[in-house]
């Protein structure tokens, strides 16, 4: 291959494009059809043609005046010699002329690529090109042509592939040399890749010279991809999941996508202020945000609000200042990018957690001082009650200690409420017909809520069976109706209903728990009082938060009634519609489609019988660790009649055990070292029919369901009177002892 064709740079191959091999001086047509190049004429040729005609004519003048007879021989030399040096001085002016006129065109067309980052060329005949820059170089390497400098004159470019490059370059060339301006778009096939799409432009210079210029190819290649990009990312704003949206300075919207109008429940936001989608308690600090006043710092801190009429949908936004570059004519200076995330579920999840460690801490202090205050009140009531043995109850002293045992069955009351809202009371679960218990608590209702209230009942038919705590559920029933008899001051209505429920799907109330799907029984407290605000609906099953005067509540009653029903793995809701409207109190047990369980640890206390006779006989083994409880019990049970042998701790009642025959056994649950449950246990061993009774102020759930496990052994809560104790125990050993 001859080196002046190894300097020719091919560059169709590193740009994707198809190379077909050529022979210098040629060109394809068609389907590979090699044709001539024409050869160029102009440009540097006109300056020689010049020369040639300047001496030419001097030459003819010089040999007419010769052969006229114009001047001697001797004089021949002088006259052509300065005839030669006047042609020579003549040349040297029109060559600085052209070149001067050359390189102005050269300067201007350099600064016309350097301040439009194009590609400029000057072609002074086919494919010689006078100046060139690099964008346009690289240009025409793209569209295939195969360029040689020579000399350092000029470069020359030719195509040796028909291509729509070698054919835009033909004809923008022809229309040029025409006096025609003219610019085309080329597009060139890329192996495995998009075409690429160029402009090339050409415009008539001096006679015989083309203009020629092209577009950046970078520059094109970088805006379809910017489409592109912008195509894609504006699909994606259209799908993601999370709202956003454009604020002029105003706070106005300027533009959203989709997610964004779902969050606000507005179909066409635009041009409204973002401050009117949010709740009035939220608008001050959702203003600030949009004043302009924070700095970066704190406009990256997002802000939660509640959107207006969605049902407590909360959203947290976050904002930032839009680049300056942003700015348009319709928008205007300044403004925000915003983005909404719906946080309603974290809420609610926040709102769960924070009532779970509302309970935890007032179930730690409860638990805490319910085992010792128990034993406390449990001491104060026995003893109260062995005094009033002693007075007839017309004499001063029975009232007074009448008024000490009220006293600390107020106290006894209080515990419970506290359990009962951590929900770490001891429960005694059976079957039951809410129904059934609705009847019985109807004559006490009626005595409650006095002649002004009227009270109705309105009993669902075939009402399924629930299993819990008749005691407990009998409170629930009790205090919903206080709690509404309050509410009603001058008289009212208060309906409690009852009805199946059956939930095909969870239910999903704002700031409450979720609740499953299922069959329930389904309990409604209607009153038509005095109603209750937005605010006092968030707070009203929280512990300690009263609307009654100082003095006339604890402020545990609806807690108690909320932690008892969630104890029982049920759920309660409450609802008015504002002051003066009313409220009900709707609670959902879970309905209970198995057979009915033998009586355990959690079997509820019978109520003191009617009988006048608590004597009776046997051995008994009475196992407590505090004095003043043991001194109490062991009193009681003698003065009936039993047999009591006392031990201090669970050590001392098993060895007590192997000394004597024992027919009851009464135990503390929660005792140091030796538990209850580790009493029963051991005298189980020796006595496998010994019917036990448990008693405790608060048991942990782990040694409930240990006793449980056994069979015949009942239980019996702290504090008791001695009425309850004597009556527990006689029910018991009259019990027939369970078959084998």
């Amino acid at each position: 291959m001859p080196d002046d064709q190894r300097e020719i740079v091919d560059a169709t191959s590193k740009h994707g494009l198809d190379p077909v091999a050529a022979k210098p001086g040629e060109r394809r047509r068609g389907n590979g059809e090699r044709i001539s190049m024409p050869p160029s004429v102009g440009g540097g040729g006109g300056r020689l043609f010049l020369l040639v005609l300047f001496v030419g004519v001097a030459m003819g003048v010089l040999y007419y005046f010769e052969q006229s007879g114009g001047f001697s021989a001797d004089a021949r030399i002088p006259v052509y010699a300065t005839v030669a040096a006047l042609g020579f001085v003549a040349l040297v002016l029109v060559w600085g002329a052209l070149r001067g006129r050359g390189r102005a065109s050269r300067d201007m067309l350099n600064r016309i690529g350097v301040v439009s980052g194009a590609g400029v060329a000057l072609e002074e005949g086919d494919g010689r090109l006078t100046y060139v820059n690099g964008p346009f170089l690289d240009f025409l390497s793209i569209c295939g042509a195969e360029t040689k400098e020579e000399s350092g004159l000029w470069t020359m470019y030719v195509f040796r592939t028909q291509n729509d490059a070698a054919r835009a370059f033909k004809r923008l060339r022809d229309h040029a040399l025409d006096g025609t301006a003219e610019q085309a778009e080329i597009t060139l096939p890329r192996v495995g890749r998009d075409p690429l799409k160029l402009t090339l432009g050409a415009a008539p210079g001096a006679p015989g010279e083309v203009i020629w210029s092209s577009h950046s190819v970078s520059a094109v290649r970088d805006q379809d991809a910017l489409t592109a990009e912008l195509a894609g990312l504006r699909n994606q704003l259209e799908t993601v999941p999370v709202g956003m949206a454009v604020l002029d300075a105003d706070g106005r919207v300027v533009e959203c996508n989709p997610a964004c109008r779902d969050l606000l429940g507005c179909d066409d936001p635009v041009g409204q202020p973002i401050v009117e989608f949010v709740r009035a308690i939220d608008r001050p600090g959702l203003s600030q945000r949009l004043s302009g006043r924070l700095d970066d710092a704190q406009m990256a801190v997002p802000i939660d609000v509640e959107i207006e009429g969605m049902g407590n949908r909360v959203a947290s936004m976050y904002f930032s200042r839009r680049p300056a570059e942003t700015e348009t004519a319709e928008e205007g200076p300044g403004g925000l990018a915003l983005h909404m995330i719906d946080t309603t579920e974290k809420k609610k999840l926040e709102v769960q957690f924070s009532q779970s460690l509302k309970m935890q801490a007032v179930g730690q202090l409860a638990g805490g001082i319910a085992h010792d205050f128990n034993n406390l009140l449990t001491a104060m009531i026995g003893f109260c009650d062995l005094l009033l043995q002693r007075y007839q109850p017309g004499e001063q002293s029975f009232a007074d200690v009448m008024q000490i045992k009220q006293n600390a069955n107020r106290g006894a009351r209080l515990v419970r409420q506290l359990l009962a809202f951590s929900r770490q009371q001891t429960l005694q679960p059976r079957v039951l017909d809410v129904t059934d218990v609705l009847s019985e608590l109807s004559s006490l209702l009626h005595r409650l809520l006095g002649e002004s209230i009227d009270l109705k009942f309105v009993h669902g038919r075939e009402l399924g069976k629930v299993k819990v705590d008749q005691g407990q559920l009998e409170q629930v029933i009790i205090n919903l109706a206080v709690n509404s008899r309050d509410a009603m001051p001058r008289g009212g209505h208060l309906t409690i209903s009852t009805r199946n429920c059956s939930l095909l799907s969870e239910i999903d109330r704002a700031h409450a728990e979720i609740m499953p799907a299922g069959d329930y029984v389904m309990i409604t407290v209607t009153d038509d009082g005095i109603g209750m605000p937005q605010q006092v609906l968030d707070r009203i099953f929280d512990p300690f938060f009263t609307t009654k005067e100082v003095g006339s509540g604890t402020g545990l009653g609806l807690a108690t009634v909320y932690g008892i029903i969630k104890q029982t793995e049920g759920f309660i809701f409450a609802d008015s519609e504002g002051e003066a409207k009313g409220s009900t109190f709707t609670i959902y047990l879970q309905r209970y489609d198995g057979p009915e369980e033998k009586a355990s640890a959690k079997a509820p206390a019978e109520r003191p019988p009617a009988a006048k006779d608590l004597t009776g006989g046997g051995t008994i083994l009475l196992v407590e660790d505090e004095d003043p409880v043991r001194l109490f019990g062991a009193r009681a049970l003698r003065s009936k009649g039993y047999r009591v042998i006392e031990a201090v701790n669970g050590e001392n009642a098993i060895e007590l055990m192997n000394d004597d025959d024992i027919d009851l056994l009464i135990t503390d649950m929660v005792m140091p070292k030796v538990d209850g449950a580790t009493v029963v246990a051991a005298a189980r061993r020796k006595f496998p029919d010994l019917p036990v009774i448990c008693i405790s102020g608060y048991a942990e759930e782990s040694v409930i369901r240990e006793v449980e496990s056994m069979d015949n052994v009942n239980f019996l809560a702290k504090p008791f009177s001695l009425r309850q104790l004597a009556g527990k125990v006689k029910d018991v050993l009259v019990e027939p002892p369970p078959s084998g």
